[in-house]
């Protein structure tokens, strides 16, 4: 079955959102609510803080599984289309990854003892967002899921492996 393409999705390009036109100054506050927008369907009612992580994850799965693996990251789009862009658009889709990372990195920090002490959450949540798009831009490219659940799931793992590390030191 033909699904249309996503308007983010089409082969043609889309012109450049006004907010990375203008001459204003990139506003946190806005890619902040733009990152709670999209994060907050795929939390509903999830309330452990790695499985809210995965959610997110499963989130974007669902949105490359209902569009024949066309939909993209709009920012992370941008981000690869512009070569040498400009300060002010730099540095709002800077802010609008920093805004992802925060989120993801709250996760693990509110995941605690389960997580082992001297982990670099930040860091965690850096490689999280980069699975996520690079995972999305595989599955985008060869027009199906393998490597994005096989990116999710290695992910996993090493959480997985996280959590057990800290669960062996406890009982030690």
């Amino acid at each position: 079955m033909n699904r249309p393409a996503s308007p983010t999705c089409s082969r043609r390009r889309a012109p450049i959102p006004a907010a990375f036109t203008t001459s204003s100054r990139p506003s946190r506050t806005c890619c902040s609510k733009c990152c709670a927008a999209i994060a907050a369907p795929a939390w509903e009612g999830v309330d452990d803080p790695i499985e809210r992580v995965f959610a997110l994850l499963a989130a974007y799965r669902g949105a490359l599984a209902g569009t024949d693996c066309l939909y993209g990251c709009p920012i992370g789009s941008l981000a690869l289309e512009l070569h040498e862009p400009d300060p002010p658009v730099r540095e709002l889709i800077a802010i609008n990854f920093d805004g992802w990372v925060d989120a993801i990195e709250r996760c693990y920090v509110d995941a605690g003892a389960r997580l082992p002490r001297d982990l670099d959450r930040r860091a965690l949540a850096v490689f999280t967002l980069t699975t996520m798009e690079g995972g999305v831009m595989q599955s985008r490219t060869q027009r199906n899921l393998r490597a994005f659940d096989q990116s999710v799931a290695m992910l996993r793992d090493y959480v997985t492996r996280l959590e057990q590390e800290t669960k062996g030191r406890g009982k030690t």
